[in-house]
């Protein structure tokens, strides 16, 4: 792009954001009351992002820009997805989340989104992961965009999320449905896991990059608290891209060993499950010796599926206790009930 046709993409953004200040504050609308650690008493809706912090709304939400492809499952599920008018381009490209928004224009990359095309759209809200906050935030809100960061992502706060982003927009008989649902899947697991009266199972949670730990905290270790296993990484706050040593994880000698890959990475899995297993001295390992290794598809381990990703680990873990159990069946179930086309198969490998 040339100096002048940067200048002058420059002029038409400063240009929208002074058009929207005057538009709003000629109808005296205060957008966003900004964020607080307690709840603002302002007129209108508050909201608390997954943080715990809150963000009041004169209104509910009618036109929403998603950077959140969680969040944007979720709309769908609370029969908001028509209220979409703008997503980031992992989510439109995305072959089974990108249909539910046919309406939405594309408002380029999640972390960077284009603020002149989210000016354009004239939202009341901007949804995003409260982990991984778009690195223009600042502009977004400059331009008197209120950005809301709820999850949807972790197994231990989905209800709380989804309970506020049907508060956000007024559909809240749909997200406590969706709560009794999901915390009657989880209650049941959990009722059946402490009946169990044998020794908990160790597991070495690996992340997308080999030999990437998933520590204290992370998505994998909390559906693995869910089901009582016992994680051998227990450093707080691990990240995906922490690397240990493949001669650690041979010192370790874990029982069970869970890879997460993409939907994408599944199609391969064989290869990717015989990759591991080929790893230098991995044949001794426990979990290789005893065929308690696999993959499991990222889709059903983090996001509102994330139900299914702790059935699949209780199957895992407990085997004869769970063979009855069978994970296509809560998935197709979980498609019928919200009309979602949502992938069934080939979420774990091997398969069950």
């Amino acid at each position: 792009m040339s100096d002048k046709d940067s200048c002058a993409k420059k002029s038409r953004v400063n240009g929208l954001i002074t058009l929207l200040f005057a538009a709003r504050l000629m109808t005296g609308a205060a957008m966003f009351a900004g964020c607080t650690t307690a709840p603002p008493q302002n007129e209108g809706i508050t909201v608390m992002q997954s943080d715990g912090t809150y963000v009041n709304l004169p209104h509910t939400a009618e036109r929403i820009v998603i950077l959140s492809s969680n969040a944007g499952e979720m709309l769908q599920i609370l029969g908001a997805a028509d209220k979409v008018v703008g997503a980031a381009d992992s989510i439109l490209t995305n072959e089974y989340i990108g249909p539910m928004f046919p309406n939405a224009a594309d408002t380029g990359k999640w972390n960077v989104p284009d603020l002149e095309t989210i000016i354009s759209l004239s939202p009341d809200v901007v949804i995003a992961y409260s982990s991984s906050k778009p690195n223009n935030a600042d502009a977004i809100k400059a331009a008197n965009i209120p950005i809301v960061y709820i999850d949807c992502y972790k197994p231990t706060t989905m209800c709380q999320d989804v309970r506020e982003l049907g508060k956000l927009v007024g559909n809240t008989e749909e997200a406590e449905a969706f709560c009794k649902y999901y915390e009657g899947v989880m209650d049941t697991l959990s009722s059946r896991i402490s009946n169990i009266s044998s020794e908990h199972p160790r597991v070495f949670c690996e992340g997308y990059t080999d030999y990437s730990a998933q520590g204290v905290g992370s998505g994998m270790d909390l559906l693995l608290n869910i089901v009582d296993g016992v994680n051998i990484i227990q450093e707080e706050d691990t990240s995906s891209s922490m690397k240990v040593s493949p001669e650690w994880i041979i010192d370790q000698n874990p029982p069970v060993y869970i890879k997460v890959v993409t939907h994408a990475n599944m199609a391969d899995a064989e290869n990717r499950y015989n990759a591991i297993t080929s790893r230098t001295g991995f044949s001794g390992i426990k979990a290789i010796e005893d065929n308690r290794l696999w993959l499991i598809d990222s889709g059903i381990t983090y996001g509102p599926r994330c139900f299914a990703g702790a059935a699949s680990f209780a199957k895992m873990l407990y085997p004869d206790e769970f063979k009855d159990l069978s994970v296509e069946d809560m998935l197709k179930d979980y498609n019928k009930r919200y009309s979602l086309n949502l992938p069934v198969e080939n979420t774990v490998y091997p398969k069950f």
